[in-house]
């Protein structure tokens, strides 16, 4: 975030205005990030439907308990990854993991595709 202001900044300063433009979006765009919490709670939305915004914030808790309260309150989207069986939840590295490929496969342009 800083270095997108920092940039729109000198971009203006060398009265730079498409670069400007450019990087004033950039800020834009991340001060509209959105926080999501990834937990497997009532009323949170699954996954594979769920389109992740191009600027968010993953939060993950810990394994067993999850995210408290608090984290939950501030998250502007809560998703869950669908599991099979009695388990609750799953390592917290293996679900970043899972929750990143996510990410990449709705907005990576990867091949020559979008």
């Amino acid at each position: 975030m800083e270095d997108a202001e920092h940039n729109a900044v000198e971009a203006a300063r060398r009265s730079d205005y498409q670069g400007t433009a450019y990087w004033q979006s950039e800020v834009d765009d991340l001060n509209a990030a959105r926080v999501i919490a990834m937990d497997i709670i009532p009323g949170a939305a699954p996954m594979e439907t769920y389109r992740f915004p191009k600027h968010c914030l993953l939060l993950f808790g810990a394994e067993g308990p999850g995210l408290s309260e608090k984290a939950l309150e501030l998250a502007d989207d809560v998703v869950y990854i669908s599991q099979f069986g009695s388990v609750r939840s799953i390592n917290a590295g293996a679900a970043a993991a899972v929750s990143m490929h996510a990410w990449i496969a709705q907005h990576a342009k990867i091949g020559g595709r979008a």
